[in-house]
């Protein structure tokens, strides 16, 4: 059967008869008018202990106790007004990519720019908060994160999460489903890299599952036994934000589906540098459980690898 990209609806193959739903990424491009509507967000920056799998325990400092932060949703067009509460002893900021802000919410300290030390930009200082402020002109999945003193370290402790702006002249989807693939530091892990090196039973309990084990994650866990499936039904609308923010590339395939990338062509798999991010959709219309993974070998057996099950129809 004769696939066509299609962005809005059904496609109709070259015999008549209905062609599959085919997939799309959807177009950031356009720069979206001013709504007029504002978002309050708080995000609380904290230290916490985070159980990526069963037995590891991670020593994560993070946004609202969670790793990644919460999924920020919001419509094209929105002002975001995100305060920021830091409870730990150093300074961190909440920097996002492709949305529209002043020198004052760039979440950078003026050090880090050749400037005056004592301009923090949008930087919580320890024990302290501050508020930011955002346009969210353009549609698409972007991260934010930690870009203070310690960039590095606070990204990789937990500083990381996704912002999800919805384009107002598409139909919203049925089911948004976001994934942070983030690279862990395993000196974090209480008692040492999970089930490593730990003959006499010392340490954590965690399984020991290869020399990359729980080194990588899709939203701050490890192995499909632990990372929440996705789930949708035949006929549902279903749109994917994928943001990598760690320190490796990665490479994002979801099993039995495809949709047309930015370059025009057909793919089931994305290429994903630190920093770099997509948003893609389709109708669905193939039932069945479904892997989701890195599909570079190391990375899978780190622990991405999650599930997708799709429900068939109403009544079949």
């Amino acid at each position: 059967m004769l696939f066509l990209a299609t962005l809005i609806g059904a496609a109709v193959a070259c015999d008549g008869e209905p062609a599959r739903r085919t997939t799309s990424a959807t177009s950031n491009t356009k720069r979206y008018p001013a709504t007029g509507k504002t978002k309050q967000i708080t995000l609380t920056i904290s230290a916490f202990d985070w159980e990526v799998a069963p037995g590891a325990i991670y020593e994560a400092i993070g946004y609202n106790k969670q790793v990644p932060g919460p999924v920020l949703e919001v419509d094209a067009g929105d002002r975001i007004e995100l305060t920021l509460i830091n409870e730990t002893d150093q300074p961190h900021s909440a920097h996002t990519h492709v949305v529209e802000f002043d020198e004052d919410s760039d979440g950078v300290p003026d050090e880090h720019t050749g400037g005056d030390a004592g301009r923090l930009h949008g930087v919580a200082p320890a024990h302290g908060k501050t508020t930011v402020t955002w346009l969210a002109s353009y549609a698409g999945t972007f991260p934010y994160h930690d870009h203070a003193a310690e960039e590095t370290d606070g990204m990789t402790a937990g500083l990381v999460g996704a912002l999800v702006v919805h384009p107002p002249d598409r139909p919203r989807p049925d089911r948004m489903n976001t994934v942070v693939l983030m690279d862990m530091d395993l000196g974090r892990y209480k008692g040492g890299p999970p089930g490593v090196g730990l003959p006499d039973g010392g340490g954590n309990d965690a399984e020991y599952m290869g020399g990359h084990g729980y080194m990588h994650t899709m939203n701050g866990r490890a192995y499909p036994e632990w990372i929440p499936p996705f789930r949708a039904k035949v006929g549902e609308r279903v749109r994917w934000g994928v943001v990598s923010i760690g320190r490796e590339f990665h490479t994002f395939h979801v099993h039995g589906h495809r949709w047309v990338g930015a370059d025009g062509v057909m793919t089931d798999s994305i290429n994903l540098g630190p920093g770099t991010y997509s948003t893609f959709e389709w109708i669905e219309d193939n039932p069945g459980e479904w892997l989701f993974h890195c599909h570079v070998p190391d990375h899978m057996e780190g622990g991405m690898m999650g599930h997708y099950s799709v429900e068939g129809a109403a009544g079949h």
